[in-house]
């Protein structure tokens, strides 16, 4: 399926008064505001109410509620006051417009701008409109007021004062994001700070949307399990002089009632609220309040009430590498499919997500970093957040390591955390906790709670919902590092059994321990384990050139001990297993002592593939049974490999959302039937339409039908 790239329309407006924007800046903080998208979020902020930016490349803080439109006429005008810094270098600052990326959404076009125009004033005096110089020079000194006006036909001006540039643009060009920007090819923080006072736009050019706002509750999370619900909402980085309380309400009986206060985190700037003794039953209205700016602000949603029919649809994703920011047409189809449970396997971003790298240090600017990624996942998925539950669990990526072993959380001593492969943890305890409470805070309470090296918590537990058990499971943070298994290095060839090493440990004892009293546990009818990643290695190839590949240590596959135990622990429970991590969606019944006497695992793909992976094997057939590169048995019933070819498609030159498509990219649908003990599994490849699906839209053998106490 080809997926043709569509033009940025930012809507469009018939001729009329002109729409009008005013900043109304005032007070001290990191975040701007609801109405603004700080590229990135640490080099913009609010000092005594104006804001001040870090230059260097493409700093940008984009107006979220107004946009230039794609037909219309009459003109649009923008102005700002502004004052450069004391020794200007090579900076430059004004205006960006026109801002477009290669998908139809103002939101894609923050992230992922392929095309703009500049109007700014440079550090010689000179302005500067789409690379036209004025003749003049402005006078540096003090604040400068900064005027473009465009016309529906392209004629431009950019003016300071007597000075001016003027330029013929073509209309097409026009339409997109508006924002501020500051620019340098230095470095953000080598003292190039604008500070900007008042920014105004007016025009009827424009179009205004204010349901476009992103804050200040940005979105909420929830579960509900064994009558208790557990309701987590995010907020921005707001000021010290800022309240630091939220308060939830439900509505009952058609009255609002407030059902709990919670003090806003610190660090992971959340809020969670607990509540007891919730009837189930019912579906109930619930808001979060905040007060901001003298003002009241709500976010609001509804818990649903609890699936009692004997039907569970459960949702599965893994995995966004971003590109595709905000994932339009897949999150159209999850909400037509319409889950009645959520579950994001990890990986919900990526060190590049959002472009501009990534910080590690301080804690508190690593925390900002971290946010300003995470806040595109909840931008992606909010609405349909708001009303339904959803189990978050993070990986590597989240914590800002490309693979991990977290070794019962130890930290990695100073000058061995290339690679991650020592074993631990490379951010402090205090950051990994906080990125935990973002994604986590809303889970069930753990079932064993203390935590492990450096305080780090612990969120495994237990999630009772629609008549099914969920056992939710952390791969990653007991198990063992390749070199301390190998401080000589791992032994390249040989028996997969020289690599299981002795006192090795996948999920640890504390939680192989959970899972064998959960599989005993026979109150619920079905039993899942949802946990990051298959506990097999069903790749064959990986890399950019999708190279073939052995044995890759980060996989569930090994260490093959504690693989062997945690199989073991819950195999009388005969439960699904569902997971996310390795780009590539698999059926896999797993053997361990004889052929299919494991569990059945379903693994998702990538919302955004990213890394490439495939399972090509020799044979000609891709299921079958096989013994993995560590030796574990593993039958493969179905497969979702990418397009031959797709691992050498460019993003700048291809779409998106085709080459999300291409990549393999999609989610799962799982249709649990509780009376009949029987699920259907579903993958969902990216570009189709779930109003009208057909053939070719699942990946290939799929759906298929999972009956605990079944073999293949």
């Amino acid at each position: 399926m080809r997926i043709t790239r569509r033009a940025f329309v930012a809507g469009t407006v018939a001729a009329g008064p002109a729409v009008l924007f005013a900043s109304r800046w005032s007070g001290s903080r990191i975040w701007i505001g609801p109405e603004y998208w700080a590229n990135p979020l640490p080099d913009w902020s609010m000092e005594n109410g104006a804001v001040v930016a870090d230059a260097a490349e493409n700093r940008t803080l984009h107006l979220l509620t107004h946009q230039v439109v794609s037909n219309g006429s009459g003109s649009f005008t923008m102005a700002v006051k502004m004052t450069p810094p004391a020794e200007l270098g090579k900076t430059y600052a004004g205006f960006r417009f026109g801002i477009r990326g290669q998908l139809d959404d103002y939101r894609h076009a923050l992230i992922s701008a392929t095309e703009w125009v500049d109007a700014t004033l440079r550090a010689d005096g000179k302005l500067v409109l789409d690379g036209v110089e004025s003749a003049g020079q402005v006078p540096l000194g003090g604040e400068i007021l900064l005027q473009l006006n465009v016309k529906a036909d392209g004629e431009s001006e950019l003016r300071v004062g007597e000075v001016s540039v003027r330029g013929k643009l073509a209309r097409a060009r026009l339409t997109g994001n508006v924002a501020l920007l500051a620019g340098s090819p230095e470095a953000a923080g080598k003292g190039n700070r604008w500070r900007f006072r008042t920014w105004s736009a007016e025009g009827t050019l424009l179009a205004h949307r204010p349901e476009q706002t992103f804050g200040p509750i940005l979105w909420t999370q929830y579960t509900l399990s064994r009558g208790v619900v557990k309701l987590t909402a995010l907020f921005p980085p707001v000021g010290a002089s800022d309240s630091r309380q939220a308060q939830l309400e439900i509505r009952r009986d058609g009255k609002w009632q407030r059902a709990g206060t919670a003090s806003i985190d610190a660090l992971s700037r959340t809020a969670t609220f607990r509540m007891e003794k919730w009837d189930a039953t019912k579906a109930t209205e619930y808001r979060v309040l905040y007060r901001w700016q003298n003002a009241r602000h709500e976010w609001a949603g509804v818990i649903r009430s609890e699936p009692a029919g004997g039907a569970l649809k459960l949702g599965v994703f893994s995995c966004d590498n971003g590109y595709a920011f905000p994932l339009p047409r897949l999150t159209s189809n999850v909400a037509i499919h319409d889950p009645d449970l959520l579950f994001f396997a990890g990986d919900q971003i990526y060190e590049s997500y959002g472009g501009f790298g990534f910080s590690r240090e301080p804690a508190e600017l690593a925390m900002l970093d971290y946010l300003r990624k995470f806040w595109q996942f909840g931008w992606t998925w909010r609405e349909l957040l708001r009303n339904r539950p959803a189990v978050v669990i993070p990986d590597d990526h989240d914590v800002f390591q490309g693979n991990i072993w977290g070794q019962g959380g130890r930290k990695i001593p100073k000058g061995r955390e290339k690679g991650f492969v020592y074993g631990g943890y490379v951010e402090p305890p205090e950051w990994v906790n906080a990125v935990q409470r973002t994604q986590c805070a809303h889970l069930p309470d753990p079932v064993d709670p203390a935590p492990v090296e450096q305080g780090i918590t612990v969120y495994f537990t237990e999630l009772d919902y629609g008549g099914v058990s969920f056992a939710i499971l952390e791969d990653r943070k007991f198990k063992t590092g390749p070199e301390s298994a190998f401080p000589n290095g791992v032994p390249a060839g040989g028996r997969p059994e020289a690599l299981d090493v002795p006192g090795t440990e996948m999920l640890g004892r504390r939680q192989e321990a959970f899972l064998e009293r959960w599989a005993k546990d026979g109150q619920a009818a079905l039993k899942v384990v949802l946990s990051q990643t298959v506990l097999c290695k069903v790749t064959t190839h990986a890399g950019p050139n999708l190279n073939a590949s052995d044995r890759d240590l980060d996989s569930g596959g090994w260490p093959q001990s504690g693989r062997r135990r945690a199989l073991l622990a819950i195999r009388n429970a005969d439960p699904l297993m569902i997971h996310g991590d390795q780009h590539l969606g698999a059926l896999v019944r797993h053997g361990i002592d004889e052929w299919e006497d494991g569990p059945l695992a379903f693994m998702v793909p990538g919302t955004a593939n990213g890394f490439p992976r495939a399972w090509w094997p020799e044979e000609e057939k891709a299921d079958g049974r096989y013994v993995d590169s560590f030796g574990n048995r593993m039958t493969v019933l179905g497969i979702a490999n990418p397009e031959r070819g797709s691992n050498l498609l460019r993003r700048n030159r291809t779409a998106p959302e085709e080459l999300a498509h291409r990549k393999g990219s999609g989610y799962g649908i799982v249709r649990f039937n509780v009376a009949e003990k029987t699920a259907v599994l579903e993958m969902w490849r990216y570009g189709f339409d779930a109003l009208k699906p057909k053939q070719g839209d699942q990946f290939a053998g799929f759906p298929q039908t999972w009956k605990p106490g079944r073999r293949r």
